[in-house]
């Protein structure tokens, strides 16, 4: 029985790129208010600034609320979902009652994540909601609201303002992490970055949420735990790699932080009793089935929910507690859970957490270091060489498809309406031009891959970035054909009809995480899209389906 229900008021789209501004809100109810583009909100003296990604939760207010965009020429969609919370207040027999409750919602005015595989979801709402007559007593709607909105609170509480933007922190941070073994100090590192100790202390935990003394802890632990799972060092050589005095030194940190000795944690090497707070491809593919991972996680990896129908999946709100329940023997997270200082304290109340860089390595070397970590290299070595094969079988069945001189590019819609053209560490990126070396477009090899980081173009410049074959990332829903309505704006049209681009669906949620076992399957979802150019036989409109068709 569900402890919580939302009831839909209102759902609509407020502004866009052709409406006037400002333009005047009336907040009657809990609403949310979710933009597309960077937005500002004035009520009186308050005002709220948020761009795409974000959301912010209002309460009742009897100012009336003006919004305007932060720039007009990058104007996108702004919606509202206003509505009603109950709360379950008695359970008796068959009989169930909830009492109309705002306790426990965000404060007025906080702005949370709005993540993006969301996007798809609050689309398929409003659709639904415009073509239903009564809204507010459509159980369908409310189902929907109600997934959606369980989905937005899931961040409302998150720590993201904590992430290091200050330059000069950020290259002292990295500079540490590359020289563990040295005698880092306060004073050299403030030196370093032209600051007075003082300043420099304060303004590291501003930035970090860690004291000096504590973050350079973090990341010699962090590090010795990885040397003492992957690899047979004495003790005392692992602490003088790790910048601690001796063998006895890193014991008694290791104790007091970790809450179990270095050896005890070195026999954690071959337990298969992980909390997986990412990297759950890269674990799947070396054999192991994480016992947890986040809501956040499994959402947007749709093509791993066979292989975890028997993982715990949790919300952040509720992460210490199921993690205290499941009771896991080691956790692994991405390094840049440091920016929580809070939870990672928590979470290692709990058990010893082992970081890895995340979105950095070579999908392959990911693999290889987490099979590593847990005495899985044979694993990891078998599942490389099955992935290789996929590959090589693929790249065989598209020279039939992709002549010589043809070019390829994948593209994700993003929350402002602008393409994202991923570099090769995500969206499977990978796959394309490193595993299958496909030919990219000459500005996106340029722009893109050689300098190894990502580009966002408005859609008008589409065309300066289009393939022969381009692959697109897109939020779909089972009531509106994603695809459909792209190709039938100006740009791709132009693209299809004149430049004789092929467009191919891929489904974002499918596509968000590509580690592991997702990139083997994501190689399956983009052969089959692409072998599809011959099964459709050039057919000129021809109405797409929902995963692979083509339009030419």
């Amino acid at each position: 029985m569900l402890s919580t229900l939302y009831e839909c008021q209102e759902v609509r789209k407020v502004a866009d790129a052709g409406t006037v501004f400002p333009i005047r809100l009336h907040v009657s109810n809990p609403t949310l208010v979710i933009p597309l583009s960077g937005i500002r909100l004035r009520a009186d003296e308050r005002e709220y600034t948020l761009g795409s990604g974000k959301c912010i939760f209002l309460q009742s207010m009897s100012d009336e609320l003006k919004l305007e965009p932060i720039e007009l020429e990058a104007m996108h969609s702004v919606y509202i979902i206003s509505f009603q919370r109950y709360q379950l207040v008695e359970q008796t027999g068959d009989s169930v009652q909830y009492q109309l409750s705002d306790e426990q919602l965000p404060e007025n005015g906080r702005v949370m994540k709005f993540v993006r595989h969301l996007q798809g979801s609050l689309q398929e709402l409003v659709e639904r909601v415009m073509h239903t007559a009564n809204p507010k007593r459509n159980p369908q709607v409310n189902l929907m609201l109600n997934e959606l909105l369980q989905q937005v609170f899931i961040h409302w509480d998150d720590a993201e303002g904590n992430y290091v933007r200050e330059r000069s922190i950020k290259q002292v941070c990295t500079y540490m992490q590359h020289n563990l073994d040295t005698n880092l100090t306060r004073l050299q590192l403030a030196q370093m970055s032209g600051f007075s100790p003082s300043y420099f202390s304060s303004l590291f935990r501003k930035e970090t949420g860690w004291s000096f003394g504590d973050y350079l802890n973090r990341l010699r632990l962090d590090e010795a735990k990885r040397l003492l799972l992957t690899t047979s060092d004495s003790l005392q050589t692992i602490a003088l790699r790790t910048g601690f005095s001796d063998s006895s030194y890193l014991s008694k940190t290791f104790k007091k932080h970790v809450h179990i000795t270095p050896g005890a944690f070195r026999g954690l090497q071959q337990t298969k009793q992980i909390a997986a707070l990412q990297f759950v491809g890269a674990l799947l593919a070396i054999g192991i089935t994480p016992i947890l991972t986040t809501n956040e996680i499994y959402d947007s990896s749709e093509l791993l929910h066979d292989e975890l129908q028997q993982t715990v999946v949790t919300d952040n709100a509720k992460l210490i507690e199921q993690m205290r329940e499941v009771r896991p023997e080691l956790i692994l997270a991405p390094t840049y859970f440091y920016h929580f200082p809070d939870v990672l304290t928590a979470l290692e109340e709990i058990a010893p957490v082992v970081t890895l860089e995340w979105g950095k390595l070579d999908k392959i070397e990911e693999v290889e270091k987490v099979g590593a970590l847990f005495t899985r290299e044979q694993a990891s070595r078998e599942w490389i060489f099955q992935y290789q094969s996929n590959v090589n079988e693929t790249r065989r069945l598209l020279k039939s498809v992709i002549l010589p001189q043809q070019t390829v590019g994948i593209y994700e819609l993003n929350y402002d309406q602008r393409w994202l053209i991923p570099h090769t560490k995500v969206r499977s990126a990978y796959n394309l031009y490193q595993a299958l070396q496909c030919a990219p477009p000459d500005r996106i090899q340029k722009e893109v891959l050689d300098k190894d980081r990502p580009l966002f173009i408005q859609e008008e410049e589409m065309i300066e970035y289009a393939a022969d074959h381009m692959l697109v990332i897109i939020p779909t829903s089972p009531h509106e054909n994603g695809l459909e309505k792209l190709t039938s704006r100006q740009v791709w049209q132009r693209l299809i009809t004149e430049r004789g681009c092929r467009v191919y669906p891929l489904v974002l949620n499918e596509f968000w995480m590509d580690d592991g076992l997702s990139l083997d399957k994501q190689l399956e979802k983009i052969r089959h899209a692409l072998l599809s150019t011959s099964e459709s036989n050039n057919c000129t409109g021809m109405k797409p389906d929902h995963n692979t068709s083509t339009i030419r």
